[in-house]
């Protein structure tokens, strides 16, 4: 159902204090002046850092058809559009979605974790949209209004759709869930992504696990500790979709698994199903992100059969895991889009697994961690050397506990350096072919600066 102007003003308990004899029936909201399209509707939102009350003669000559405010003072002199008042636009422009959502028949996906919440989400699209219209949060708009923006491109076209949410402050997830109302939940994982801002990682992870509060079909991973524990406390384990891979708790729920990939293929069992399915891609944790997204669709309406029709042609993300050559005939690998203890550990280990002459780490400092994160960088810093990695570049603000993880668990070749153009000077004349060399750190790291230093122009592998 597409939501009618009639019906947002219900919802928001709006009013108009100017002509609306010219509005369609249909109601298009759009918060970015920038962007907005003809017969849109504006949405002055407020931030941090703007008001868009000050981008209403923007909107308007882009094409915009309406006006939304809180603030009338702010409206513009001799506005001819017609302006609609609400005592706060971002809760109008919420209630707006939620009404979106009600009226929409099709089936809704919800995926949250620590890490992989965005493969997982775009695995999910690239599966699912095989065989159904399927429509999915872009890039990693996970907050309220990215699902809230979602929620208003529901209509009777789309079958599926699949939502990312994200949680940086306890109880954010259960405003998600109450405003998208998923049928189907994943959770990733628990990890200690945006640690900072909870107590502990036990409210963390019941902040993740309100994912289910409202009756969503779960889809979790059978290895995370948390998501076993939380199940069984909600008596939710014997009916949730368990994802498992070998050495994977057993669980009592109905599990989908998956055996060890050989010759770009992969044993996958889904109760009496058996199948085999191509798979290309490294790492055992996007094996686990796709089993979670086929989980999903299962449950979506596939077969176990569709579900595992596109493995093999499975795409990842932009930033994770990308294969790059240099002139010298070195590759490097920059899985840089962001960085958790967690994913840290996934990347260190499938680049240790790569074929390589040496095997090379620059990992940038991890944010948002918290009174722990010298502890975590020692630890992350010590797997480097267990690994048996040649060489570890460490970077950033805890880059000192980064290298004395290494050094203190063996490690010979560390080396903190200062600034991303120190390090790809310093490496760019050292690397030769055969040589690996991964990229990993959180976004504010800005890790890309090396890759462009070393690619000089570069080359994209695979």
């Amino acid at each position: 159902m597409t939501l009618s102007f009639e019906r947002f003003l219900a919802v928001s308990r709006g009013r108009f204090v100017a002509d609306a004899t010219s509005l369609s029936a249909e109601f298009r909201p759009s918060t970015d002046s920038r962007s907005i399209e003809r017969g849109e509707t504006f949405i002055c939102l407020h931030g941090p850092h703007f008001d868009g009350h000050d981008f209403i003669a923007t909107a308007l000559a882009r094409g915009a058809s309406a006006v939304v405010v809180d603030d009338d003072a702010k409206v513009p002199r001799g506005v001819a559009a017609p302006i609609v008042r609400v005592a706060d636009t971002k809760i109008a422009y919420l209630a707006g979605a939620a009404e979106a959502r009600a009226g929409f028949s099709g089936q809704v996906v919800a995926i949250t974790g620590s890490t992989g919440k965005t493969t997982t989400k775009e695995f999910a699209l690239q599966l699912i949209g095989s065989r159904r219209r399927v429509i999915g949060t872009p890039h990693n708009e996970n907050n309220e209004l990215g699902v809230a923006k979602l929620c208003y491109r529901l209509g009777p076209d789309v079958g599926v759709a699949v939502v990312e949410f994200g949680a940086r402050h306890p109880g954010e997830i259960e405003q998600l869930v109450a405003l998208a109302a998923p049928g189907i939940g994943i959770l990733t994982n628990v990890g200690e992504a945006h640690l900072e801002f909870f107590r502990d990682q036990a409210e963390l992870a019941h902040t993740k696990f309100a994912l289910f509060s409202r009756g969503a079909h779960p889809v979790c991973n059978a290895a995370d500790v948390w998501s076993r524990m939380l199940a069984t406390q909600a008596q939710l384990d014997g009916s949730t979709l368990w994802v498992r891979l070998v050495g994977d708790p057993l669980m009592s729920g109905i599990m989908l698994e998956a055996g060890t990939p050989r010759d770009d293929a992969v044993a996958v069992t889904f109760g009496a199903s058996h199948a085999f399915a191509r798979w290309r891609l490294p790492g055992e944790h996007n094996l686990r992100d796709a089993l979670l997204a086929a989980g999903a669709a299962i449950l979506a309406g596939l077969t176990f059969e569709e579900a595992l029709a596109g493995f093999g042609e499975l795409r990842l993300p932009p930033g994770r895991f990308e294969s790059h050559l240099t002139p010298s005939g070195a590759t490097i690998v920059y899985d840089a889009y962001n960085a958790s203890p967690t994913s840290m550990l996934y990347a260190l280990r499938t680049f240790a697994a790569l074929p390589a002459t040496r095997h090379i780490a620059v990992l940038g400092s991890m944010a948002e961690l918290g009174a722990d994160a010298p502890a975590h960088h020692i630890a992350i810093g010590a797997a480097a050397a267990t690994l048996r990695l040649d060489e570890l570049h460490c970077g950033g603000a805890f880059a000192s506990d980064l290298a004395a993880g290494a050094r203190g668990a063996g490690m010979a070749t560390v080396s903190v350096f200062v600034s991303n153009a120190e390090i790809g000077e310093r490496l760019r004349g050292a690397l030769h072919a055969g040589d690996s060399v991964l990229l990993k750190g959180s976004r504010v790291q800005k890790m890309e600066e090396i890759l462009r230093g070393l690619l000089a122009p570069g080359i994209l592998a695979s």
